[in-house]
């Protein structure tokens, strides 16, 4: 049922790094996306709290697949991306690819800093104010250390979500597993083997990441009652 691998395993192998590399560049930028639209989404300016509001509810409330077909469109026409050749995709496609990804995701990261944010206590705020630091130190300093404890567990699903919403990449060219698993299906004439392998592929991908976001959890947790 697989011995078509013998001949096609290369191909997975660059479809599989592929999918590693636009998820890690998505979670990298849905991370930053999230602190910046958490902390305008609580600023006391009207304007700011509202942008990040509008940008979240449109992100959450639109599929993925049209969010990076847009986006891939309109950076087409606005930038010319060099057509240089990363892994059998062009980067005229990885680029706008994983930019996409990763507003979906920051959308999605920053209500899950907010919800981490507002489980901390006003009194862990109100004690750092009282020491004379400012807001920012305040957030940075105490409150936000404190809230991604608390929100690790729902920032790994993000990022197991988000490596696996990988795979819309496909629509715009961008030769990832599944895309690659639909051309190998598409040679054979047989699609059901080539896609079961590009599931177990994407089984292990999040398999691992799940593992490293536990393991961290656990070590933030050992220094937090160490230093307790």
């Amino acid at each position: 049922m697989f011995d078509f691998l013998k001949q096609y395993y290369p191909v997975f192998v660059e479809g599989t790094a592929q999918t590693i590399i636009i998820s890690i560049i998505g979670i990298l930028i849905g991370i930053l996306l999230g602190l910046i639209f958490v902390m305008m989404r609580l600023s006391k300016i009207k304007v700011l709290s509202y942008i990040a509001r509008v940008y979240i509810a449109i992100v959450r409330g639109t599929p993925a697949m049209i969010q990076v077909m847009l986006i891939y469109y309109t950076l087409s026409k606005v930038l010319e991306v060099p057509q240089i050749q990363f892994l059998g995709s062009g980067l005229d496609r990885v680029i706008p690819g994983s930019i996409a990804l990763g507003i979906n995701s920051g959308a999605y990261t920053a209500e899950i800093f907010r919800s981490g944010i507002i489980s901390i206590p006003k009194g862990q705020t109100e004690a750092g104010l009282s020491l004379g630091l400012s807001d920012r130190t305040t957030m940075f300093s105490i409150v936000l250390p404190q809230a991604v404890r608390n929100i690790l567990p729902a920032l790994g699903n993000e990022f197991i979500s988000l490596v696996k919403e990988s795979s819309v990449l496909f629509y715009i060219g961008v030769q990832e597993v599944t895309a690659q698993a639909l051309g190998v299906g598409g040679t054979l004439y047989d699609f059901v083997p080539p896609l079961i392998v590009a599931a177990l592929i994407y089984f292990v991908l999040t398999f691992i990441l799940s593992q490293l976001m536990q393991l961290l959890e656990k070590k933030m947790g050992r220094k937090y009652l160490q230093s307790n």
